[in-house]
Formats: C-alpha cells, sequence, structure tokens
C-alpha cells in the first residue's frame, strides 16, 4: 500500500505546480507586459500623438512693417522747385530740373550744388534730402540756397528753401537728429572785421514747412 501512495502524491504535487502556473491572473500578466508595450506605455503615447504635435515647431507669423526707402541725390537732379503753397524764388509755377539744371527765359539760372545730405527731418521715418541750390541772375550776384525735399513713397516731394546769401559757397551739408547742419564761406557780417572771409557753420531745424536757422559759429579763413 505504501509502494503505492508514494507514486500518487508525487503526481498529484506535479500536477498542482503545473496547475497553478497556468493560473496567472490576467492583471498579473498585463503589470508584466505592460512596461514596454500596450496603450499605457510612454512609446506608444508618443507614437499615437497626432503628426503635427510631434513634429511641428513654433512659428511666428508676425511680419515687419516695410519701410520707405531713402531719398537719393541723384533722384533731386530731375525733381521739381517750388510748389503751390512754397512757390520758389517767385516762381508762380514750379521748375523743373533736368540734369540738376534750369533755364529760365529770363536769362536766370538755377543749378543743384554738393555736397547734398539724406536723413530724417519731418518725423515720419522715411529720409528726406536736402541740397545746396545756386541762382544765377547774370549780374554779379550768385546766390545760395538750401532746398528741402520730403519723402514722398521713395521719391522727391519740394517742402522749402531758404536763402544762404550772396556769393556764400557751401562746403558740407549734413543732416543728424533732424537737424540740418551747413558749412559755407561768407564775409564777415562787421565790415569792420580784420578778415576778408569766415567760415560760418549753421544749424537749422524744420518749422512746420519752414527750415529756420537755430545758431552758428563762424571761424576765420
Amino acid at each position: 500500500m505504501r509502494r503505492t501512495l508514494l507514486p500518487l502524491l508525487t503526481i498529484a504535487l506535479v500536477t498542482g505546480l503545473a496547475c497553478g502556473a497556468g493560473d496567472e491572473s490576467p492583471a498579473e500578466s498585463e503589470r508584466v507586459t505592460g512596461a514596454t508595450s500596450g496603450p499605457g506605455s510612454r512609446a506608444t503615447d508618443a507614437d499615437d500623438a497626432p503628426a503635427d504635435r510631434r513634429t511641428a515647431a513654433p512659428t511666428n507669423h508676425s511680419t515687419a512693417p516695410a519701410r520707405t526707402k531713402p531719398l537719393t541725390c541723384k533722384q533731386l537732379e530731375t525733381a521739381w522747385l517750388g510748389s503751390a503753397g512754397q512757390p520758389y524764388n517767385g516762381y508762380h509755377s514750379p521748375i523743373r530740373l533736368t540734369d540738376g539744371l534750369w533755364s529760365g527765359e529770363d536769362g536766370v539760372v538755377v543749378q543743384l550744388q554738393w555736397p547734398c545730405a539724406v536723413g530724417e527731418l519731418t518725423g515720419d521715418d522715411a529720409a528726406d534730402a536736402v541740397v545746396p541750390v545756386l541762382m544765377d541772375g547774370g549780374g554779379t550776384g550768385k546766390f545760395w540756397q538750401l532746398a528741402v525735399f520730403r519723402n514722398a513713397n521713395a521719391g522727391p516731394a519740394y517742402l522749402t528753401m531758404t536763402e544762404i546769401g550772396d556769393r556764400t559757397p557751401v562746403e558740407q551739408v549734413s543732416i543728424s537728429g533732424r537737424q540740418v547742419t551747413v558749412t559755407f564761406l561768407m564775409r564777415p557780417d562787421d565790415p569792420s572785421s580784420p578778415v576778408d572771409v569766415i567760415r560760418r557753420t549753421a544749424a537749422y531745424r524744420l518749422d512746420g514747412d519752414q527750415l529756420v536757422a537755430t545758431g552758428h559759429t563762424d571761424a576765420p579763413v
């Protein structure tokens, strides 16, 4: 009898272990396999994410406003001098320059001189231009002026003019901080001056549609 019971117990024990191994709960199986695959895994979440969320980079759709091109000195050579509100030197109608020159029937010759200057004057962030002008009436007088052109859609539009003087050749013109600085030669204001010629550096600013002198310094030549 004892010999019969031992084999039976051995068979029962082996069978029970086999059954226990096959009865693993679904929860335990999911805990084992869910670490590397399945809906709850990180790799699957990334793969299932929308394509635009995975690949699209932030995009800045804002566009800087286009700035008006500055005027050039070359453009002034074919500009109009004078306007309805600001006639040039008493001429009722504007006069048109050709290659920087105009000749009237009365013998007057108007010619642009150099250097000219380009810079911001009117406060609209579109660079304007200032150029010396020489008006020769045929006599001894040689009248120097400063003409101002505002920037109108990247083209010159006559704004105003101011007199520099008779036989006062301009040497330098610059624009900075909405101010025009001009250096020119002239006779001294005081007739008793011991020097015949002085070099004047004068500053101007726009006041509405007028170019107004704000100060100057003189040095003997």
